[in-house]
């Protein structure tokens, strides 16, 4: 199972600061992300700059996860 951490909106959105969910690549998370916390969670998800074994994520299609892999979901902040 991929560990998940949580910040901003994707931790109010799932009430949780880290999560485990069992998934083989990012798009699969995705969506077990959408079933579990609803398509809010899944859009913030989407949205959010998001860290893979602390290697920044380019393009999801294309990221595998492994059974110890650790996901974060980072707030992507607009400047005013």
């Amino acid at each position: 199972m991929a560990h998940i951490v949580y910040y901003g909106d994707m931790r109010a959105l799932t009430g949780k600061k880290e999560d485990n969910i069992e998934a083989a690549s990012l798009p699969s998370l995705l969506t077990a992300i959408e079933k579990q916390y609803g398509k809010p969670a899944k859009k913030a998800a989407k949205s959010s700059l998001i860290v893979v074994d602390s290697e920044k994520v380019l393009a999801i299609r294309k990221v595998k996860l492994q059974a110890s892999s650790e996901v974060g979901f980072f707030p992507m902040c607009c400047g005013g």
